[in-house]
């Protein structure tokens, strides 16, 4: 009865007992002009600036394990 909500949530507060993947961080001192590239790029895409430079790391990370076979 001590819950206000009839859902399940973990100690972290996700619903549904899942946890939430935890990110490394890192600082990362970009080119201006790049930035704004980014920027621009992340939001034709929906996405943000992070987003967009985690996406295009993790295809430029599966690009180089396909050519290294």
């Amino acid at each position: 009865m001590g819950e206000s909500s009839g859902r399940n949530q973990n100690k972290d507060g996700m619903p549904g007992g899942r946890k939430k993947m935890e990110k490394k961080r890192i600082l990362l001192r970009i080119d201006p002009a790049l930035h704004n590239d980014l920027r621009m790029w992340a939001e034709d895409d929906f996405r943000s600036i992070n987003a967009q430079i985690e996406f295009l790391l993790k295809q430029a990370v599966a690009k180089q394990r396909r050519n290294e076979i």
